[in-house]
Parts: structure tokens; sequence; C-alpha cells
């Protein structure tokens, strides 16, 4: 996500000013952004197969549901065509 890579960004920025600086609470607070925009990237990733899965399991679950009903208008008619 667009917040992931602009947290890996600015994390990797605070990482080397604080090492170039000598100041290792910028720099660990530069490897923890970094860090937050990973799991930020991971969940959104996350969500996204998820969504596509979910979209998958849906469309699918429509085929069948037409099928189900094509096959009971077929018994229905044939039924009808008996009386």
């Amino acid at each position: 996500t667009m917040s992931g890579e602009l947290d890996k960004i600015s994390g990797k920025v605070k990482e080397v000013a604080g090492d170039v600086s000598g100041n290792a609470k910028l720099e660990a607070e530069g490897l923890v952004q970094q860090g937050v925009g990973k799991v930020k990237e991971v969940v959104g990733d996350i969500e996204e197969k998820a969504g596509d899965v979910l979209q998958k399991g849906k469309e699918e679950a429509e085929h069948l549901i037409d099928e189900a009903k094509e096959k009971a208008e077929g018994l229905i008619n044939d039924i009808k065509s008996k009386f």
C-alpha cells in the first residue's frame, strides 16, 4: 500500500539520519517505522487476496444457483408436460 511504502521510506530516512548523527533513538525509530510499513504492505496484500477469493466464491455460488434453477425448471416442465 502507499501508506506502507511511505512508512518504509520515512523509516529508512530516520534510520540513516540517526546512524549518521549518532542518534540511536532516531535510528531505532526508523527501523520500527520500516517494520510498520512492511506490516501494512503485507496486510494490504492479504486483504486484496481475500477479496479476490471472496469474489471468486461469490461467482461460483451464483453459477451453481443458476444451474440449480435451470435443472429445477426443467424438472417442473417435464412434470407439467405429463399432465
